[in-house]
């Protein structure tokens, strides 16, 4: 089995596009969506719809529940709340009602998926130190977590010796029996890691390895229509830059 693993579209509908264009020539079976596909970007319902076609494998990300009256606005800095309330706006009944029933956490038979944390997922913490990492990894109910919502991809490795790396300049990785993992895959429409181009990952379950992809996308196209929703520049301007 082949999983493509996607996370933090944000309404970014031409990078969306694209990773969906990758994956076609990837032989995959199934997409499984860590969260967020709404926020910051200028075609949320396009993104919704798009998703609910190619995927049923789904869980909420902050914005997503924000968008949904689930998550206090009052959490994010002042940017995303714009984005957020202009993203409400865009969107009709049905769009929000879905957003609102998607679950925040999926244990699967071999994998554990969520936006945020496998610990208290609902609370949208960040795992970006080892100490948060170590204290997720020894709570797993599996040996391997996905994970998004820093739009930074990174891998926490805890071995069978007890010993936690981390790696952060990674394209592949075997994913072996003895050791547990928490992959963070990165983000479609909002790349933080100073690497503009879409991440998404892919888990191949016969090989037991997982791969990073970064895919090139219309970013100018993107932009313009960031600019010309009345939205934030900044957020035009960051995914330029991939901050």
């Amino acid at each position: 089995m082949k999983y493509a693993i996607l996370s933090d579209i944000h309404g970014n509908l031409e990078a969306f596009q694209a990773v969906l264009k990758d994956i076609d020539t990837e032989g995959i079976q199934e997409i499984i969506f860590l969260g967020d596909i709404v926020g910051y970007g200028a075609n949320p319902k396009e993104c919704i719809d798009l998703l609910q076609e190619k995927s049923q494998a789904i869980v909420a990300g902050n914005h997503d529940w924000a968008v949904a009256g689930k998550t206090n606005i009052n959490y994010f800095n002042s940017v995303a709340q714009t984005a957020i309330k202009w993203t409400i706006a865009q969107l009709n009944s049905a769009h929000k009602n879905f957003l609102a029933q998607l679950p925040v956490k999926r244990v699967e038979k071999n994998f554990i998926y969520t936006h945020s944390t496998p610990i208290d997922p609902e609370k949208w913490d960040y795992v970006s130190t080892k100490h948060e990492a170590l204290r997720n990894l020894n709570a797993l109910e599996k040996k391997l977590c996905f994970i998004g919502h820093s739009h930074i991809p990174i891998i926490f490795l805890l071995t069978q010796f007890g010993e936690l790396l981390c790696l952060t300049d990674f394209a592949e990785i075997l994913l072996e029996e003895k050791n547990h993992f928490l992959i963070n895959v990165g983000s479609v429409g909002q790349p933080r890691d100073s690497n503009p181009h879409a991440a998404y990952g892919i888990f191949d379950t016969a090989k037991q390895v997982f791969s990073l992809r970064r895919v090139h996308y219309d970013i100018a196209s993107a932009q313009k229509k960031i600019i010309s929703a009345g939205l934030p520049p900044i957020l035009a301007e960051r995914i330029g830059k991939g901050w």
